[in-house]
């Protein structure tokens, strides 16, 4: 090694000491840090010494992988991907534990419905190297389609659920769930919800076990091949274990029994909402005087616990966000040993949306027949964010596309017909865009065109999907209209990254998690191989070129066409500018050309514009303004200009 090798070296050294870790990363047991609640879960798991990581991006489930990616910089002998879909993740995931590595997959709530193939079948063989489910419910529908309660998915598949009750908890029940799936050969899910994924709170740092540095497949080849013979066999193993663990969970320490003897009252809770159920209880020096039942492990629940708190109660209390799932477990063990008692469940909790400390307050207020208790006055519940308006950002290139689909449906004469999927151009369904008729779940949109073009239906139809959407699930629906001749139209919204979910990687941007370089996979060549014969990639900023695009596709009539819209996304593009300090273009409007058509408010729809009522006159807010430079061709009046 020469003088300028040991130099570098050296250098690289103090680069490194200078590096400050993030708290998720530290090595020092003990200390307390700050965390959000997907952090936690992926500390959890660090300390759990996890080797193998793969997930899909989507909110609230993200940051975990994100989080675990970054300490690969730390421990680099863990593997973390984004997979190309959840089915996919669940399976690389499951060959990790295949291989007594331990491993987990991490997805949001819909996400599971995608990796429901391999999850329900994987369940009969269980787990070797301890293997977690990393779920992320989404109650009142914040960032999903739907609210679904994934702990009835579990218990379909017989898959043991831990729910934790704060963040702190979040990291100590990841870290028990992949002992406990070792323990137990089974599968694991451990649930968290919105609020509780983007929380923030004190965690007390663990131990890091040891990563296991490599694995050996395990050759048993009955326990992974599921032809009839063998599941019939695994089903009544997979059974005797389950028998197991409905034991095993009364003595698990996270859930808790706090009994008040000479009571006829209780409260019976899980997941998040056991803090607000707490928190009540003090405030109003109630903690004496109901008997309470933290309960953690929602399947199977612990039954003896149950059991030993209710058989003497006349009244109980059952508060869990979505469906009565515990609360049906309660109703079937008190016909058992407490005929007598009265359930309260859903009929006074909300089945919908969810359970925030006011809800609970006022829940557990009707359940004590009291209206006003000690320290509810002091509870100040009128603090509300501000509200949001769903509404694509300023420079977005959908709206610009979407823009160009109104041009050319206009010009067309005819009605287009629009079939999409779930992402940020979604938000085209609402007013002043008013683009989107259908949205169902991630690939949807190809599927659900190809139907209704089989109809009868003349209208052209457009199936809209994202590029990250495109290669989760769009793929075989593509495959399929083009097997099927169908006059579908499929508009790829290219933004090139997952932006609504946080500006992630996929196969189309060439980059992994990691930052590492990789293979770039193109639409356009994924179209061509499939077989279509109409392919076209378009700048949506060009507006004249995309409406003329768009119009050659619709008067195409053999088969299906493949239409790519492909321009990053303007939030990623401006902060790319920033770092690099380029110049971002600004617009301002000729308020002597400008004839207050609107149409830059009421068509365009971008929130950069903005009207000042005192003038009667349109603005453009400078700080919210991209640059993007599209609303210069809308304009009819030429009134929008560069300053140069």
């Amino acid at each position: 090694m020469n003088k300028h090798q040991k130099i570098s070296k050296i250098n690289k050294i103090i680069d490194v000491i200078n590096v400050v870790i993030p708290s998720f990363a530290l090595d020092s047991p003990g200390e307390k840090v700050f965390l959000l609640g997907n952090e936690a879960i992926a500390r959890g798991a660090l300390e759990a010494g996890v080797r193998v990581v793969a997930g899909y991006p989507g909110t609230p489930s993200t940051e975990i992988v994100e989080t675990i990616s970054k300490m690969v910089h730390y421990y680099p002998d863990i593997y973390v991907e984004w997979s190309i879909n959840e089915k996919v993740a669940f399976e690389t995931a499951f060959g990790g534990q295949m291989c007594g590595l331990r491993s987990a997959v991490s997805l949001k709530h819909v996400g599971l419905n995608v990796a429901a193939d391999p999850f329900l079948t994987a369940s009969y063989a269980g787990a070797k190297g301890g293997f977690v489910i990393l779920d992320a419910d989404d109650p009142n529908c914040y960032s999903s389609q739907n609210e679904q309660d994934n702990r009835l998915f579990a218990r379909h598949a017989l898959c043991p659920v831990f729910e934790p009750l704060n963040v702190n908890e979040a990291k100590e029940m990841t870290k028990f769930a992949f002992d406990f799936s070792e323990k137990f050969q089974t599968i694991v899910l451990l649930r968290s919800t919105t609020r509780l994924s983007h929380s923030r709170g004190d965690v007390i740092l663990g131990e890091i076990k040891p990563i296991k540095k490599r694995g050996a497949f395990d050759f048993n080849k009955e326990r992974w091949t599921f032809l009839p013979v063998n599941a019939r066999k695994y089903r009544k193993i997979m059974l005797e274990r389950f028998h197991k663990i409905e034991n095993a969970v009364n003595d698990i320490p996270f859930n808790n029994l706090h009994q008040i003897d000479g009571k006829e009252i209780g409260i019976i809770a899980s997941g998040l909402p056991n803090a607000y159920v707490i928190d009540y209880l003090k405030d109003n020096k109630l903690e004496d005087e109901i008997s309470y039942l933290k309960i953690a492990t929602s399947y199977p629940p612990p039954k003896k616990l149950i059991e030993q708190m209710i058989i003497d109660l006349k009244r109980v209390l059952v508060i869990e966000e979505l469906e009565p799932f515990i609360e049906d477990f309660v109703k079937i063990y008190a016909k058992e040993i407490n005929p007598s008692l009265e359930v309260v469940g859903k009929e006074i909790v909300p089945r919908n949306g969810e359970l925030n400390p006011q809800i609970i307050h006022s829940v557990i207020n009707k359940f004590l027949n009291k209206n006003d208790l000690i320290n509810n006055n002091n509870i100040k519940f009128d603090i509300m964010a501000p509200p949001r308006p769903p509404v694509l950002c300023p420079g977005c290139p959908h709206r610009a596309t979407f823009y160009a689909l109104k041009k050319a449906e206009k010009r067309s004469k005819s009605r287009f017909i629009y079939s999409s999927d779930i992402g940020c151009y979604t938000l085209g369904f609402y007013p002043p865009i008013e683009t989107i008729h259908t949205c169902l779940c991630m690939g949807g949109s190809i599927g659900m065109a190809n139907g209704i073009s089989k109809s009868g239906e003349t209208n052209p139809i457009f199936a809209i999907l994202g590029d990250s959407t495109f290669f989760h699930s769009g793929i075989p629906s593509l495959a399929n209209l083009v097997y099927n001749k169908s006059k579908v139209n499929v508009l790829v919204l290219d933004n090139l990254s997952t932006a609504m979910t946080g500006f992630q990687d996929h196969p189309g941007t060439g980059v992994r998690i990691t930052g590492e370089k990789t293979t770039r996979i193109l639409i356009e060549n994924i179209g061509k191989g499939l077989g279509v014969e109409f392919i076209r990639v378009f700048d949506p900023y060009d507006l004249k070129n995309s409406i003329n695009t768009l119009i050659e596709a619709i008067n195409y009539s053999n088969g299906p066409t493949l239409l790519i819209s492909r321009r990053q996304c303007s939030l990623l593009a401006t902060r790319i500018k920033k770092k690099s300090g380029e110049k971002i273009n600004i617009y301002k409007i000729d308020n002597e050309k400008c004839t207050g058509c609107r149409i830059c408010t009421s068509t365009f729809g971008c929130p950069a514009f903005s009207i000042n009522e005192e003038k009667n006159e349109i603005e453009i807010v400078e700080s919210m303004c991209s640059g993007c430079g599209v609303c210069v061709e809308i304009c009819p009046e030429k009134a929008i200009y560069k300053v140069e």
